[in-house]
């Protein structure tokens, strides 16, 4: 019997080979919930102006190909249900001309139109009717709309879809291999010190007890009992024997090396272990700026093809341990971003080593972790170094903060700008001064609650979005 592996149509929708560059409309990476607010206004009004409109439904595929039965779940933003039906994919942009341009390439280049085709190639091998297929683009910048259709020609479709099945198939035996021997480091997983502390064994034995019990847990141990090793060992002994990973978060990039320490211990035991330590962009960027977009940066050009051209993914497979001195030294090679190879990197090693917004931040780069699951069970396993400043960090990561200071920063920065504008543009700032200066209580000598101008925020952002749209259309 066929195993039966789950991916999501977005997974599955991408260019085969892969091609593209970094930047914001390559279609790679994007959210779920991106643009959420317009897709749900746009719907509602599609089903207003349409009985035959339906939102949100879900289609599903299956395939089989070597040895593995791939099924194909994913969601149409919506189908009117028309003869023949017109299926409807809708796409927020700052720059609606941008990604007009985008899609107006090569169908099979790009993961959106690639997308709508398999939506449209779905309904057809289920009913066996030609829908229409049109993405539905909105602004998210000033609203402006744009509708492009796109013609699913089924022979050009299955030609793409050949090769992307038979690339998943590979996929599908090299994640065979890593559990397998994922599996074969648990069995054979020893404790790195010969006579481990009485702390240390009581710590490793009270782990393993609730993890068995599937609980959380909070440990606090005194400084100097060895309890980043003594905690890595059975949580890493759990997970591989699942066929998982471990994730081990710090609150700097600075911390990360006691943890990678304690891997060190283990791989110099026997333990054929593969971690990663990801170093944070603006650390790891080649450029001044961390601005990837591919006329700025050529490290974001075409990095998705140069990447797979070179083999450079196979490279890092082969490698035990990597750390940023690698990925810059095959990122300076190849002419390809650094920081993004760490990210594409994530699922052939056991234990990853980061930052806490790699998880906690609203959007997680972890997030973009995709892969093939097959004989894993569970999740992988998650460590939270000194977690008592997690919350702290939390706050940070959810609630947003303007500060005067730095919109005073601002004002030598406008003087740059087209004189067409400077004046207006000064008198925006100014006006978001005093916004902000609105919110200020008059004892100034300890944080305390407000109740913010909520009307005068809004009214301000609203005089914001317009001049900021003109701006960007006049191309000065």
């Amino acid at each position: 019997m066929n195993k039966l592996i789950t991916i999501p149509l977005r997974d599955f929708a991408v260019p085969a080979p892969r091609t593209g560059s970094i930047e914001a409309h390559s279609g790679y990476g994007r959210s779920a919930a991106d643009g959420i607010e317009i897709h749900t206004r746009v719907q509602e009004q599609r089903a207003k102006q349409d009985p035959l409109y339906q939102a949100e439904v879900p289609v599903s595929s299956l395939f089989e190909r070597g040895g593995f039965s791939f099924r194909i779940d994913g969601r149409m933003d919506g189908i009117f249900r028309h003869d023949p039906p017109k299926i409807e994919e809708i796409k927020t942009t700052f720059s609606l001309r941008e990604l007009s341009q985008r899609l107006s390439g090569n169908p099979l280049d790009h993961p959106y139109c690639l997308q709508l085709l398999t939506y449209g190639y779905f309904h057809w091998r289920q009913h066996q009717i030609l829908p229409n297929l049109s993405f539905h683009l909105v602004s998210s910048r000033n609203n402006d709309t744009d509708d492009i259709d796109l013609d699913l020609d089924i022979p050009q479709y299955e030609q793409w879809l050949d090769l992307r099945l038979d690339e998943l198939v590979i996929e599908a035996k090299l994640a065979e291999k890593r559990v397998a021997r994922r599996h074969k480091v648990a069995a054979s997983f020893i404790f790195p010190f010969e006579n481990p502390r009485l702390g240390q064994i009581e710590l490793m034995q009270t782990i393993e007890q609730i993890m068995g019990e599937k609980q959380p847990m909070l440990i606090q141990a005194p400084t100097g009992l060895g309890k980043t090793v003594g905690v890595l060992y059975p949580v890493l002994k759990e997970a591989l024997s699942r066929g998982q990973r471990v994730v081990y978060v710090t609150p700097k990039n600075s911390q990360h090396s006691v943890a990678e320490d304690a891997v060190t211990r283990f791989q110099e035991t026997g333990a054929k272990l593969k971690s990663l330590s990801i170093t944070a962009k603006n650390k790891i960027c080649f450029k001044n700026e961390p601005i990837c977009n591919p006329d700025y940066c050529e490290y974001a050009l075409n990095y998705y093809g140069k990447v797979y051209e070179q083999g450079i993914l196979g490279m890092l497979a082969k490698k035990r341990k990597l750390k940023a001195r690698t990925f810059r030294d095959l990122g300076e090679q190849y002419q390809v971003c650094p920081f993004e190879l760490q990210l594409d990197s994530l699922n052939e090693v056991d234990i990853v080593i980061c930052d806490y917004n790699y998880v906690f931040a609203p959007r997680s780069a972890l997030n973009r972790m995709t892969e093939i699951v097959v004989d894993q069970s569970g999740k992988p396993n998650l460590v939270i170094d000194e977690a008592h400043n997690l919350p702290s960090r939390a706050m940070d990561y959810y609630s947003p903060s303007l500060s005067a200071v730095l919109l005073e920063r601002m004002r030598d920065e406008i003087q740059k700008v087209n004189s067409r504008f400077r004046y207006e543009t000064e008198e925006l700032l100014d006006g978001c001064l005093q916004v902000v200066s609105a919110c200020r209580n008059t004892d100034n000598s300890k944080p305390m609650r407000i109740n913010p101008p909520v009307d005068r925020f809004l009214d301000q952002r609203a005089l914001l979005s317009a001049f900021l749209s003109r701006y960007l259309d006049s191309a000065v």
